[in-house]
């Protein structure tokens, strides 16, 4: 099953463009032939699970374990670690939270990987108190633990925590703050809509702000409709950064949202000028340990016709409900959906298919290469509800659980 999902995975990027994970599925593709005739030693297992944790793959993932398990390397070198990362990255916190309370000796980079965990799958709370349990064994944290729990302050709005963090980092461990660690801090200022507050902190910055620093201040204007400052913003990213999609997009949906719409249609022109909206989604899901790849405006799934029938039905039911799924606008003679730019909405595909081929009221996990907007956050938060299912998407941002009409990360994409 895995050659045949491996195989049209590929077959789908060599038609598309699509490149994101490509070597991943490659990789396990000849890691299966490879079980035939080689013994497979730890490094090689490393390398196979981590492609598994980078598509998402976690029966097969669970098989290499086995295998793992079954050639006695499983306190092997960094395979305990890379065993963690994969049940972390495939959604499986329960798994991970278990393999690593089996694994005896931890190092730093143990914990960073659960922080990290806890932290994409929006428990921020939980990942400060697993660094307070961390500080308590002795271990000594790094730039990477800072990293992650910043980062988790940022998406729970924990802002004085945050703050707390990122002076303790200074002062108690003497690390000299990167720039993912200033991004960090912009990025949470900016999302409670401290935004002047983020832009002088920008400004005092010791070494040079790179697209990333830049970047979560256009982000916060975004969210909080602050044109003007992020107009300086994308300025100063599009300097750095000027053939970047996504900043282009964030810079649109600031125009969308302020009803500028001869802005929106210059940074649109802009884009297709660049050749930057020729970027192809696609989301996969695993059912039944086989892996189905949906690209955007792909219509070659053999139940492709079943996949768009769930959906229109799910439509028509959200428009009853007074939500109507299709948010669009007209420009220059063209109905086009404010965030179809990016996102390409790749990801409804793969939940409907997940639907018509699991069991009621098992959870789905799909997992994109790009991020998840808005509209399709609101869609899925509706489909959850719909049919009572956890629906779980990883994209390039972060884990969002859907449950019941809400998401984990409490936003609207």
């Amino acid at each position: 099953m895995l050659e045949s999902s491996c195989m049209r995975l590929l077959r789908a990027g060599d038609s598309s463009g699509f490149c994101f994970n490509h070597k991943c599925f490659e990789a396990l593709f000849c890691f299966r032939h490879m079980l035939a005739d080689v013994k497979p030693n730890s490094v090689t297992f490393i390398a196979a699970l981590a492609a598994c944790a980078a598509t998402g793959s976690l029966r097969y993932g669970k098989e290499i374990h086995a295998h793992v398990l079954r050639r006695g390397l499983a306190s092997e070198g960094y395979v305990p670690n890379a065993l963690l990362d994969l049940y972390v990255k495939c959604g499986h916190t329960g798994y991970a939270w278990a393999q690593f309370s089996a694994h005896g000796e931890k190092d730093v980079v143990s914990w960073n990987i659960m922080l990290a965990g806890f932290v994409a799958h929006g428990h921020g709370d939980i990942a400060l108190s697993f660094f307070n349990e961390m500080l308590e064994t002795g271990e000594h944290p790094d730039e990477v633990t800072f990293v992650a729990l910043l980062c988790g302050c940022s998406r729970a709005g924990m802002v004085s925590q945050g703050w707390e963090l990122f002076h303790r980092m200074t002062e108690e461990y003497s690390i000299v703050p990167n720039l993912k660690h200033y991004a960090c801090m912009v990025d949470l200022l900016s999302r409670v809509g401290r935004l002047t507050q983020a832009y002088d902190f920008i400004n005092r910055m010791p070494i040079t702000p790179d697209a990333a620093v830049w970047g979560a201040l256009l982000n916060g204007c975004r969210i909080h409709r602050h044109t003007e400052l992020g107009e300086l913003a994308a300025k100063f990213v599009l300097e750095l950064e000027p053939n970047d999609a996504g900043y282009h997009v964030l810079l649109s949906d600031l125009y969308a949202d302020a009803g500028k719409w001869a802005e929106v249609a210059r940074v649109r022109k802009t884009m297709r000028e660049k050749g930057l909206e020729q970027d192809y989604g696609c989301s996969w899901v695993e059912v039944k340990g086989d892996i189905h790849a949906f690209l955007t405006g792909d219509e070659s799934h053999p139940q492709i016709k079943e996949i768009n029938a769930v959906l229109h039905s799910i439509y028509e039911r959200m428009k009853a409900s007074g939500f109507d799924p299709i948010e669009s606008y007209s420009l220059e003679d063209k109905e086009v959906s404010k965030d179809d730019v990016l996102c390409g909405h790749s990801e409804r595909l793969a939940v409907a298919f997940g639907l018509i081929n699991t069991t009621p009221g098992t959870s789905i996990f799909v997992t994109k290469n790009q991020y998840t907007c808005q509209s399709c956050h609101g869609i899925l938060s509706m489909i959850s509800k719909i049919v009572r299912r956890e629906i779980i998407v990883r994209d390039t941002k972060e884990f969002h659980h859907f449950r019941d009409g809400s998401c984990s990360c409490g936003g609207s994409g």
